[in-house]
């Protein structure tokens, strides 16, 4: 079951960084981190699953985050 949710939580990963690039569509990348969170979580918890874990770590990293401090 765990890894049916890995599997769905990929595919909204690819869908929301479609929508971003392709279609113009920056809020989706607001939602990228919590999915990633996810995904990273289950494969931490099966050694199969560890090639995707470094995967997933990478492309987490190479998220960039935009924003400004006022102090």
């Amino acid at each position: 079951m765990e890894w049916s949710g890995l599997q769905r939580h990929l595919k909204i990963l690819g869908i929301f960084c479609r929508l971003k690039h392709r279609d113009g569509k920056p809020a989706y990348a607001e939602e990228l981190p919590r999915f990633f969170a996810y995904a990273i979580k289950v494969t931490t918890r099966y050694v199969e699953l560890s090639p995707l874990t470094h995967l997933l770590e990478d492309l987490r990293g190479s998220l960039v985050q935009t924003g400004f401090n006022l102090r």
